[in-house]
Order: C-alpha cells, then structure tokens, then sequence
C-alpha cells in the first residue's frame, strides 16, 4: 500500500554544533511550532511521494546512499512520527484541516495572527514601533497633513507583505500617501496566498482584528461580489494563518487611525495553472473575477482605494537555486526587479506579468498575481516608485 505524501512544506536546511539539521515550517498554519528533522528522517520524507511503499523508499535509499540498508521497522517508525507531527498528507492531516475549516467559519472576524510574533502586541507599544519606522534613515517622515487642496486622491498602493522588522521602513513610503492623499471608504486589499490554494482568487467575509482595533470588512459589498462569482469563498481558511493582508490591515489603521473604513481581503493564488506561461487574460475565469471586482466597487459609489501587499524576487539557496548568494546575484536580482517596477509605474499589466515569466519566473517573485491583478483593475493608471529594498535571510 502506497504511503502518505509529505506536504508541502518550508524546508530549510541549517547547522546545528557542526552536524545537519532540517528546519520544517508549515504555511498552511496547520501547527504553529517549528520542527526540527535530522536528516535519515528528511530523506525519508522527501521520497514520500504518494506512490512509494516501504519496499520503494529502502531501494531508493539505498540507490542514492552507496547501498544503504534502513530496516522496514525503523523506516515504519519514521513515517508514524511524520504522520503524528502533520507532516503527510493523511487521514489525521485532512481531521485537522476540516476541525480548522469548521472553528474558521464560526469567527465573525479574523483574529490577529502575527501580534507578538512579526510586531508588538499592545497598541501603544506598536504604535511606537511603527512611528520608528517612519522617523529612521530612509523612512518617509511623519505623515502630514497634504495642503495641496488640487492634490489627487490615491487611488492605489503597492506595499510590502515581508515582516516589519526586515521591511517596516519600506512599508511608510506608500502608507505615508494612504495617510496624506486617501479618503477611500473601502480598502481592497489584494494579498498572496503563500499555500497557492487551486482557485485564483480567495474572498473572505471576516474583518481583521488588530491592536489598534478591529478592521471591519464590507460585508455588503462582498455578498454582491459573491452573487457574481458563487465560489469566491472557496478555500477561505486560507486568509486565517497569511500574513500578506494582515500586515496591511494594521498599517491601515495606523495610517488613518480615526477614519470609519471597511476592507475587501482577497488573497491572489498561483496564476500558472489557470493560464500557464501565457497572460492571465486568456483565463476565462481570471478574467471573470477581475471583471466582476471592477464593476462591484465601481457600482457602490464608495470611493476605493486598492492595496497590493507583495513581495518581489526571492532568489538565492534558500528558495532552491542552485547558486551560491553572493554580489552578482543581488545585482541581477535588483536589476530585473527594477525592471518589473518599471512596468507597474507605467500601469502596464501584460508587461510586467512579461517581464517575470520571460524566463519561467526565475526570481520566484512573490506577488506576482496579486499585482498583475491590481494592474489590470487600474486600467493603465501611471504610478510612482517610491522605495525598494530587499534583505538577505
């Protein structure tokens, strides 16, 4: 009988008083811990491909270690204690996504995932956090009021989803015009589903609570969304354990800490599957989507502002290349981010999905979809690059 797959997982490999050591992360949030695998138990898991029996795994163990032999009790052992730690894909694993699906649903709000984690808990305590941000060297300064009476309202932001620590002061540069030049009743944000969940798009009708309070969502204007695209809600859980939009939700508030706004949270999937190296526009139900997003916040009446919380080149040994990170590597990576930035300043949607497909995504740009989205819902609206940074891991 085949065994279980190995889920897919955040799979860094580290060392630890001079021996190897495999740190495993889960971003579907099915447990919050990190786990630590040494390395018979990883090589085991990495060959659990949902076909492999324990005849298989031993042979292909030996294949790739000169001759190995691992007992089949011992690499029993192993796969109960992957199994028991939610790492295969199993009957334990699927319980514990339908019990998180179901505690999900019955949330009138989505409860803050990342406080006291990637930012400071209290909100006083937070706000001086951010406020910090603002005022360090490359920051955008303390937010002011614009004079400018003729000043043109935002009608659209492009921020990190990268924690604050790493990111906060980039975060202040597009957050600053939010709090000078927006007056939006709605915020759409358009976040990334790091767990690239099968449909494109993930709607959730849940606000985002936050120290600085709760963020509510415009349920009105969801549930018409909903009438146009019946399955927008699939996969919600998705939004419970991603950060992309929450870490928006709380610069939100603090940008505009007294304005009664609602938000529209959708989470942008992995757009290949639906178009592959193609554009997107040849998905009919991308296109679907983005049509029916445009015309319902158009049709409310509300003054809308969109949001893209992404991310852009993440390169080097940690996300699989097979290159050693060095200076050349950062050159070429900011050069063809660069590159990308610049078609999104220019409002050109297919350019910039162009620009990062040309060659298969080799920068495993993250926010790719969400952009392109909110590209094509602006409808060639020129912009300005602000900042850009990036940080080594």
């Amino acid at each position: 009988m085949p065994l279980p797959r190995f889920r897919n997982m955040d799979v860094i490999p580290i060392e630890e008083e001079g021996k190897p050591v495999f740190i495993i992360r889960d971003n579907e949030g099915l447990f919050d811990h990190t786990l630590r695998l040494p390395p018979m138990a990883f090589v085991v898991a990495s060959m659990l491909d949902g076909v492999r029996e324990i005849k298989g795994i031993q042979d292909a163990i030996a294949a790739q270690f000169q001759g190995t032999v691992v007992p089949e009790e011992e690499l029993k052992t192993i796969v109960e204690d992957l199994d028991k730690n939610l790492l295969l894909e199993s009957k334990r694993v699927s319980d514990k996504r339908n019990e998180i699906i179901e505690e999900f649903a019955r949330l009138p709000n989505r409860p803050t995932r990342f406080a006291g984690l990637s930012y400071a808990k209290e909100p006083d305590d937070l706000k001086k956090e951010l406020g910090a941000f603002y005022d360090a060297a490359g920051g955008a300064g303390q937010p002011g009021t614009n004079t400018e009476s003729d000043a043109e309202e935002v009608s659209a932001i492009i921020a990190p989803h990268i924690d604050f620590p790493r990111g906060g002061i980039c975060y202040t540069h597009p957050y600053r015009q939010i709090s000078e030049r927006s007056q939006a009743d709605l915020y759409v944000i358009l976040g990334v589903a790091h767990v690239s969940p099968p449909n494109p798009f993930v709607v959730s009708a849940k606000g985002f609570e936050t120290p600085f309070g709760t963020v509510k969502a415009d349920t009105e204007l969801i549930e018409k969304l909903s009438q146009r695209i019946p399955g927008c809600f699939e996969n919600e859980q998705v939004h419970r354990n991603e950060h992309s939009a929450e870490f928006q939700a709380v610069f939100l508030k603090y940008a505009r800490p007294k304005a009664d706004f609602q938000v529209l949270p959708i989470l942008c999937s992995t757009f290949e599957p639906h178009c592959g190296d193609s554009s997107p526009s040849t998905s009919g139900q991308i296109e679907e989507f983005l049509q029916a997003l445009s015309e319902v916040t158009k049709e409310s009446g509300k003054k809308v502002c969109f949001v893209g919380g992404v991310d852009f080149a993440h390169v080097g040994p940690r996300f699989g290349d097979q290159v050693e990170l060095d200076q050349k590597l950062v050159d070429w990576m900011v050069e063809e981010d660069r590159k990308s930035i610049d078609k999104i300043v220019e409002g050109n949607a297919e350019g910039f999905w162009s620009s990062v497909m040309q060659d298969g995504n080799r920068r495993h740009v993250c926010g790719l979809s969400a952009t392109y989205s909110l590209l094509r819902i602006l409808k060639g609206k020129t912009g300005t690059r602000l900042d850009y940074g990036y940080a080594a891991d």
